[in-house]
C-alpha cells in the first residue's frame, strides 16, 4: 500500500496541475478508505461542484504510480468536461 503522503505528492498533485487552471480548485481530501482495504479516496471541490474517486485500489497493487497518476488525470478531464464551469472544455492538451 501507498502512503498517503506518496499519494498526494506523486499521483494527485500532479494530476491535478495537468488539469486544472489557477484557483479552480478551492478544496480536496485525501483519506485512506476501509470500504476497499488499502485504498486511497480523493474529495475534491473546483468552482462548487465536487469529484469524488479511489486514487489508489488496494485490490490492485500491481497498479504503477504513473497507472494511477494517469487514470486520474484522465478522470479530472472528464469531470471538468462535464462540469458547468468546463462544460465541454478539453483539458486533455495542458
Amino acid at each position: 500500500m501507498m502512503e498517503l503522503v506518496d499519494v498526494a505528492c506523486e499521483v494527485v498533485a500532479p494530476a491535478m496541475r495537468a488539469v486544472f487552471k489557477k484557483n479552480e480548485v478551492s478544496a480536496f481530501e485525501l483519506s485512506v478508505t476501509d470500504e476497499l482495504e488499502g485504498s486511497v479516496a480523493l474529495s475534491l471541490t473546483a468552482r462548487g461542484e465536487t469529484f469524488r474517486d479511489y486514487v489508489v485500489q488496494g485490490f490492485a497493487p500491481q497498479t504503477s504510480v504513473e497507472e494511477w497518476r494517469e487514470r486520474l488525470r484522465s478522470n479530472l478531464v472528464d469531470f471538468v468536461a462535464e462540469s458547468r464551469f468546463g462544460w465541454g472544455e478539453n483539458r486533455d492538451a495542458r
